[in-house]
């Protein structure tokens, strides 16, 4: 069948039309090879497709029986490039992003809210998970692109742009005593409310006090999933939270919790949008990233 495309295409405009000169004008092409791809077509087929007239042509019944298949078949083709200037008309279309709740919160969302003003018909599709598993929904070809935080494993495979520093602390709930500058040795000893061992954030604080304590990493009192979470059970004075400051700030100016005083300050971290190498973005994402600012390629 694919080998007579082109001969299915002379059919469907001739039976349009009702006429071979019509058709060949529509087509750009000569009458005779109009004439020579029909009845190519119906020496292919074994059958006689149209009745030629004094007026023209008309389909005999296996050409109308025929010509309703073709028909249905070219209007699909026809829909399909109508979708698809749609879409990258960014008219139509959907953006698939992976990002931890910090990500988006602190970098994301505000970005992800001008996109949506600038194309409203473009879907948002937002996959919230830690680090290690949004790498893998974009290895999976699950989103188009993802924000994650470092620091980084930087493999082959992904393309990586930092996009915005950020800082993590340790906070307490002002309803306890306060302590004076504190050693990490000091603060190991302390109930620590920690994210989950699985993600960057908790990989990063683990590393931190190693490298501070002779290899001694924290058993938290309590792990939990999110910042949100952490900062909360801090509040109530439960235990020490380690979070990204940008989540305590307002917790910090309400005189919720304090900040604790490091004699050695963690260092920064940043943010880092990731995509696949060597695999073209969709148009949605495309003219996502173009709206981005990002601070240096990794």
């Amino acid at each position: 069948m694919l080998e007579n495309l082109s001969l299915y295409r002379v059919f469907y405009r001739v039976a349009q039309c009702g006429s071979i000169s019509a058709a060949a004008r529509e087509l750009y092409l000569t009458q005779p090879a109009v004439s020579a791809s029909v009845k190519a077509l119906e020496d292919a087929l074994h059958t006689q497709l149209f009745f030629r007239t004094g007026r023209g042509v008309s389909l005999t019944p296996q050409g109308e029986m025929l010509y309703g298949y073709i028909e249905r078949a070219f209007t699909l083709v026809e829909s399909g490039e109508d979708k698809l200037r749609d879409i990258t008309g960014l008219r139509d279309g959907i953006l698939r992003i992976g990002a931890s709740d910090m990500t988006l919160r602190f970098y994301l969302l505000e970005h992800l809210q001008r996109f949506h003003e600038n194309y409203p018909g473009v879907r948002l599709h937002v996959t919230n998970a830690p680090t290690p598993d949004t790498l893998s929904a974009l290895r999976a070809g699950q989103i188009d692109l993802g924000v994650i935080s470092g620091p980084l494993t930087q493999e082959d495979d992904i393309h990586y742009l930092s996009v915005r520093s950020v800082q993590d602390v340790f906070v307490e709930s002002t309803l306890t005593p306060d302590r004076h500058i504190i050693t990490p040795e000091q603060l190991l000893e302390l109930p620590l409310i920690l994210l989950e061992q699985h993600t960057s954030t908790r990989a990063f604080i683990d590393a931190w006090f190693a490298g501070k304590c002779a290899g001694k990493t924290p058993e938290a009192a309590i792990e939990l999933a999110t910042s949100d979470l952490i900062l909360a059970f801090a509040e109530r004075g439960i235990g020490v939270g380690c979070i990204v400051e940008d989540f305590a700030l307002d917790a910090i100016a309400a005189g919720r919790v304090r900040k604790l005083q490091l004699s050695d300050t963690l260092p920064a971290r940043k943010f880092y949008l990731v995509t696949l190498k060597h695999i073209s973005l969709s148009a949605a994402a495309s003219a996502f990233l173009s709206q981005l600012n990002p601070e240096e390629e990794a």
